[in-house]
């Protein structure tokens, strides 16, 4: 149990550097298109990249987020069995979605692996006027699915333990 316990205060710390990475993206993400604004009103010039960046940005709020909402229970669900299922019941229903996920995302990690390195190997830059690899883009699709299943697995270690966290806000609010 004391490993179980070290595991989430490491994966606390994680998720905390998680939610302040992204909520910094999300600064970014909504202050570019007002710099690119006041950018072209004071100079009269426009710079694309301004404009390009953020819809670039979004998967990596996106993906590296995944692992954490898994943690809160904060996922999309239609949670039709545990309104009729208690005790035992409800923990094995609960592992097995977990496992499920669990599963799933060293799937789509490992698949995403291979896809970076595939476009690694075609050597694409993007189109935009900030040229740079294509799989730095795609690299948060391996790294959010990783992150997943990493918490996807605290939780099914700590539903089987009976150690489940009460519902609550993520741990960076």
């Amino acid at each position: 149990m004391k490993y179980l316990d070290a595991y989430r205060k490491v994966n606390d710390a994680l998720e905390w550097l998680i939610v302040a990475f992204t909520g910094l993206l999300i600064l970014v993400i909504v202050a570019l298109p007002f710099v690119s604004a006041a950018v072209r009103y004071i100079t009269g010039e426009g710079y694309t990249w301004l404009a390009e960046s953020p819809p670039q940005l979004v998967p990596w709020v996106v993906f590296p987020l995944l692992g954490v909402v898994l943690r809160h229970d904060g996922h999309i669900a239609v949670d039709v069995l545990p309104h009729y299922v208690t005790g035992r019941t409800l923990t094995l229903l609960r592992a097995a979605v977990l496992a499920a996920c669990l599963v799933a995302g060293v799937a789509f990690a490992v698949f995403g692996v291979r896809t970076v390195l595939f476009f690694k190997q075609l050597g694409q830059v993007s189109t935009t006027e900030i040229e740079f690899p294509l799989w730095v883009l795609y690299t948060s699709y391996p790294l959010g699915f990783i992150l997943g299943a990493n918490f996807a697995l605290e939780s099914l270690l700590c539903e089987v333990a009976g150690k489940r966290r009460a519902a609550h806000a993520p741990a960076a609010s």
